[in-house]
């Protein structure tokens, strides 16, 4: 039920390239990967309700690509502490200093644990996702302003550990949810209609007007549905028979996908190259209104000395990805950084060599997108040396310093949209450090 409403995530031999335009049969029916419905009690309260007008259920769009050779650029950034406490381009970097501590020690057994946090935009709530118990999710707002819970929301589904259901704000700040189906009140905690979307790893554009959805059995052909989180109206886009295993919005509306191959794929010219490996992979960059080409860059099967298994994958396209709006890049968890025009892949901070995904805990970006957030962990039951939390130079991808606070748990992290605040998830806590 939901109750205690307040009054008041680069291989050399890359090929980047422009898609040549060849006409493919549209493919409609896809199974959708998609929690079955379960229901949430309403909390006290009258609220109103949004409407929603029925999706537009037209036939996928197909993006249609143009041939051309282009060249992967890489460069690497030495990950080393940088002297001083500024930026590339001598902007200060402010040091988080902890504020106060948002215990949540009353939410359920010692199972329970800080999982994901995601700020309104305003930066005045912080939505905070919570596992009490085995299958079930708490959400609990809380109220940065006047120090106090808000809301709190109770979900007989677990949420908290799907890696590819993110809690998202409306842009009018009215309304949370995991992208498709259940959607909340967030001042009161109460239930409100379903929203119309499918899929799973939904992800919010720049402004919010608009929502993409990864529709498919994982490991089989999949589309992108987009939808107008106004009307709910929605286009389809349909990935040349690939597996889409990610997909995030760039700065310009684009949609850059993780695929790998399907059965369907392979052996097929697709991208102006024969797929010959099931583990080869690519980062694609769609457009979803057709104006311009797709670009790929195709990371073939990589060699691993194995008989009993010989190739492997090249590059971390299941890693979890967070958009930079202002710079236009994707970051990918994996310490990789993607070019949201060109494509061009970059690396940032990691603790040591066998750090193979520094951003896995948990990062964000300061509000001008030049400063990198980065949870760190103690491992204190793992054997591995402490990854403390870290600050990176955006530009450089250089640490700038690091800080210590809830490192015991992987939890979460997250940079309130007015730059002020950083949270950083706890076991049974949230830390909020000041930026400003």
């Amino acid at each position: 039920m939901c109750a205690d409403a307040a009054m008041s995530r680069p291989d050399m031999g890359a090929i980047q390239i422009e898609i040549k335009n060849r006409p493919r049969k549209e493919r409609e029916g896809l199974a959708q990967h998609q929690p079955a419905h379960h229901g949430c009690s309403q909390g006290a309260g009258a609220i109103r309700r949004p409407s929603h007008a029925p999706a537009s259920e037209a036939a996928p769009r197909k993006i249609q690509p143009q041939l051309g050779i282009l060249t992967m650029a890489t460069t690497s950034s030495t990950a080393q502490n940088s002297e001083g406490n500024q930026a590339a381009g001598g902007h200060h970097v402010p040091e988080p200093k902890l504020e106060k501590t948002i215990d949540l020690s009353d939410l359920g057994p010692v199972t329970s644990a800080v999982k994901k946090m995601t700020f309104s935009p305003d930066g005045r709530f912080l939505a905070i996702v919570d596992n009490p118990t085995h299958m079930k999710t708490d959400i609990v707002v809380w109220d940065m302003l006047l120090d106090r819970k808000q809301s709190h929301i109770h979900c007989p589904f677990d949420y908290g550990d799907l890696r590819d259901h993110d809690l998202l704000w409306s842009r009018d700040g009215k309304v949370i949810s995991f992208g498709a189906k259940r959607q909340w009140d967030p001042m009161t905690g109460e239930d409100l209609p379903d929203n119309p979307a499918i899929g799973r790893a939904a992800r919010l554009n720049k402004d919010g007007s608009k929502m993409l959805t990864i529709v498919g059995p994982i490991g089989q052909p999949s589309t992108i549905h987009v939808y107008d989180t106004s009307t709910w109206a929605l286009q389809k886009i349909y990935v040349d028979g690939f597996a889409v295993e990610t997909a995030a919005w760039t700065a310009e509306d684009k949609i850059l996908v993780g695929v790998h191959v399907s059965r369907e794929t392979l052996g097929k010219e697709i991208d102006g190259r024969t797929i010959s490996q099931m583990k080869d992979i690519a980062v694609r960059l769609l457009d979803p209104t057709g104006k311009e080409s797709t670009k790929a860059v195709w990371f073939p099967a990589k060699p691993t000395n194995d008989p009993k298994s010989p190739f492997t994958y090249a590059f971390p396209v299941g890693s979890g990805l967070l958009t930079n709006f202002v710079t236009n890049q994707i970051f990918l968890d994996a310490g990789k950084i993607i070019d949201g025009v060109t494509l061009k892949i970059d690396t940032y901070h990691a603790e040591d060599e066998s750090d193979a995904a520094p951003g896995a805990f948990g990062m964000g970006f300061s509000p001008d997108g030049l400063l990198l957030y980065l949870k760190g962990a103690s491992f204190r039951y793992g054997g591995h040396a402490p990854i403390k939390n870290s600050v990176v130079d955006r530009a450089t991808g250089k640490l700038l310093s690091q800080f210590r606070g809830a490192m015991d748990h992987q939890g979460s992290l997250a940079v309130s949209p007015n730059g002020k605040h950083l949270a950083l998830g706890d076991i049974h806590s949230v830390l909020i450090f000041r930026l400003q």
